[in-house]
């Protein structure tokens, strides 16, 4: 199934979903590894995680409530970085469970991790920093979801996502 398919497969079931509310539960995923997700190696192509990282970072939104709210057009989520390491590969019509978790926010980010499995054995770790919109101007994490009446501090850093954000930094100082 294309990815077009796989997203209005997620938003038929948000239909008969009922929100969570819990901004910080875990969102899971299953995807089938097709004929069309593979690469000239015969395993999953990279970009596919990230477009799978994207369906469920969109049920993620459906989940905490927070989907009406970018429906009717209060905000825009804005993906700023992924970064991603590949641990084993999936082969073909291998299914694939992705966890996406939001880990923390600060000022103007909100940081989530992606774990892709199959089965219990993890095969890719990575991590996505996505900045909310309201009227053009970035909103924390905290601020969203106070506004939409869910109160919720955010959790300390990991050391991956302190460890990445000094990576993204020094690119930025570099490049910027």
């Amino acid at each position: 199934m294309n990815l077009v398919g796989r997203f209005l497969l997620l938003l038929l079931r948000a239909l008969m979903h009922r929100p969570s509310g819990d901004p910080l539960a875990p969102v899971r995923h299953r995807y089938r590894v097709w004929l069309h997700d593979m690469d000239l190696n015969f395993h999953l192509t990279a970009a596919r995680y990230f477009s799978f990282g994207d369906l469920c970072r969109i049920q993620w939104l459906i989940d905490t409530g927070l989907g009406r709210a970018f429906l009717k057009g209060r905000y825009r989520a804005v993906l700023n970085a992924q970064e991603l390491t590949y641990i084993r590969e999936f082969a073909p019509l291998s299914q694939v469970t992705l966890e996406v978790q939001l880990r923390c926010w600060d000022e103007k980010y909100a940081y989530f991790e992606q774990r892709f499995y199959h089965g219990k054995t993890l095969h890719s770790v990575g991590h996505a920093r996505m900045a909310m919109l309201h009227k053009g101007k970035v909103m924390s994490m905290g601020e969203v979801l106070a506004r939409e009446g869910l109160s919720v501090e955010s959790p300390p850093e990991t050391e991956a996502i302190t460890d990445w954000k000094e990576t993204l930094a020094a690119k930025r100082a570099q490049f910027g």
